[in-house]
């Protein structure tokens, strides 16, 4: 039975070593103080945008990140390349 952990206010089923999800959740912190502030990302819906985030965050560290800063800066990276492509389609 996997351990469920609690990453960015996000409960994940994945098989995360302790360490990654410490990265991981201070990644998700020191992130989401800019992307809650950012006038392009913050006015999104919060918890859609935190899930977001938290999915991006895990993506990351499973492909071998492991710098805490460009960890948060990839996923905001990530976030706003998806909020440019959303007004493409409109």
């Amino acid at each position: 039975m996997r351990k469920r952990h609690r990453v960015g206010g996000m409960t994940n089923n994945n098989e995360l070593d302790p360490e990654t999800v410490d990265l991981i959740s201070a990644a998700f912190a020191k992130s989401w103080r800019f992307v809650s502030t950012d006038p392009q990302l913050g006015h999104d819906d919060t918890d859609a945008m935190r899930i977001r985030l938290s999915r991006h965050l895990e993506s990351l560290a499973k492909y071998g990140e492991r710098d805490l800063l460009r960890l948060a800066n990839g996923a905001i990276v990530k976030l706003r390349r998806e909020r440019q492509a959303d007004r493409r389609v409109y």
